[in-house]
């Protein structure tokens, strides 16, 4: 008489233990690792869009150091009318995004998970599209506090979709004179990301330079 072999019953649950302990282990670094491979291409797909969006504006209209866009309604909507021509639009959602097309109406977070201060959806001190690629921008003219700032620019890389978070899919760019457009966390602007960015605590919005240059978002999963 052949004998049949199998797995007992306490193998069997060992093993299925074992695999759920692996599974564990290696799903979450495989999502992370998928998370940042979309971002980080997103964010520099939308960031080299709208450096030849840019150039081609000045060209036009000239040189951003002369456009003397404030941090108001006539600032966002005079950055935008010189941008457009120049960028694949799917939505323009204008001053106030009430249809929440390009920008959630909830207040974005943080890195550190608290809320952020400014709601980026209703300010009419920011103007906000969709583009094709399916990131959105905000854009906002100079504010007093940050002179050298000729114009901000904020990627969404994900549009309206979660977690809509300042360091995690939101990440910010300034024009300077001197520079061009730069991601915040850059050298010789106002942001350090080794002290906005990489802390636990950090804001993060110094983020999208490390982002830019390393091609990593670990500082999320330290």
């Amino acid at each position: 008489m052949n004998k049949i072999y199998a797995f007992t019953l306490a193998e069997t649950l060992i093993t299925i233990g074992i695999i759920g302990i692996v599974a564990a282990l290696t799903i979450p670094n495989l999502m992370h690792k998928y998370y940042e491979k979309q971002t980080v291409a997103k964010l520099k797909e939308t960031y080299s869009i709208l450096s030849q969006a840019i150039k081609m504006s000045e060209e036009e209209f000239g040189s951003v150091a002369n456009w003397e866009a404030k941090f108001d309604s006539d600032g966002a909507n005079l950055i935008a009318e010189r941008l457009k021509p120049f960028l694949k639009i799917a939505n323009d959602c204008g001053l106030v995004d009430e249809k929440e097309k390009c920008i959630v109406k909830q207040v974005y977070k943080l890195k550190n998970n608290n809320d952020h201060d400014m709601d980026y959806n209703s300010n009419n001190g920011y103007y906000k599209m969709n583009l094709f690629n399916g990131s959105s921008i905000i854009l906002r003219g100079k504010m007093s506090s940050n002179p050298e700032n000729l114009i901000g620019i904020f990627i969404d890389t994900n549009g309206k979709t979660k977690p809509n978070k300042v360091g995690t899919d939101l990440f910010q760019f300034y024009y300077y004179e001197d520079l061009g457009l730069k991601p915040a966390g850059a050298p010789n602007t106002q942001f350090d990301y080794n002290t906005t960015c990489i802390p636990q605590t950090a804001q993060g919005f110094g983020c999208a330079y490390y982002v830019m240059n390393s091609g990593k978002m670990d500082y999320l999963w330290h």
